[in-house]
């Protein structure tokens, strides 16, 4: 039982979080860090996929369960280099590999709640929820959440890895605003990604397609609304 204690990745990452925080300011075994926090994160992310893959069925299960880890670590690949530069221009030290360790602590964090809330909405899509919007609003509103919580881990990864004090608060300035673009950039892959909740012959939807995920989903919420009228 000690050693689950010890090696249990919710205790690693997110209850002994000043460890990490400090590994990353140190920027110590970086790429070794950098490669186990992705393989969790796709890791966590696929199972989250499967779980509400399991409300479609058919093959959109084993799509979900690739489909999941793809828009993590895409919107990551998106985003990260950006962060590094601004970063730089405020006169931060990090270098790429400890921002990209900053960034997947978010990623990490959101998966990892993903997870563990996996289990009780799984149970309830597959014995409540027979609408397929609702289904999605649904699930939209917990991985926005959850998404929210990562971004907040972020930012304590972040505080904790610049050392000089006045870097550190414009950084963190910089670090807000780069957060929105990481959220916008996140639900539009999400929209990018769809359908999640129904079978499909397509992996994706095709990118010639008109709309974007703020339309679609003031829609979708439109159409719930409705239907809660």
């Amino acid at each position: 039982m000690s050693a689950v204690r010890t090696w249990s990745p919710a205790r690693t990452y997110l209850v002994e979080r000043e460890a990490l925080f400090e590994r990353i300011r140190a920027g110590r075994e970086l790429p070794a860090l950098v490669a186990k926090m992705t393989a969790l994160a796709a890791l966590l992310s696929a199972l989250y996929g499967f779980t509400i893959g399991l409300y479609a069925g058919g093959w959109q299960i084993l799509y979900n369960v690739a489909k999941l880890p793809l828009l993590f670590l895409a919107t990551f690949a998106l985003c990260v280099l950006a962060l590094y530069m601004l970063n730089s221009l405020a006169g931060a030290r990090l270098s790429l590999l400890q921002t990209a360790a900053v960034v997947l602590t978010a990623i990490l964090a959101t998966t990892m709640l993903l997870a563990s809330l996996a289990p009780p909405l799984g149970f309830l899509l597959l014995t409540s929820v027979r609408d397929y919007h609702f289904a999605v609003f649904l699930s939209l509103v917990v991985g926005c959440l959850v998404g929210v919580g990562g971004m907040r881990f972020a930012f304590q990864a972040a505080a904790a890895a610049h050392v000089e004090d006045a870097v550190r608060e414009r950084c963190l300035r910089i670090m807000r605003i780069w957060l929105l673009i990481y959220g916008a950039v996140g639900l539009q892959m999400v929209w990018i990604f769809r359908p999640f909740f129904r079978q499909t012959d397509v992996f994706i939807r095709p990118l010639t397609e008109q709309g974007n995920a703020f339309e679609s989903f003031f829609r979708l919420f439109l159409t719930v609304l409705s239907k809660l009228a």
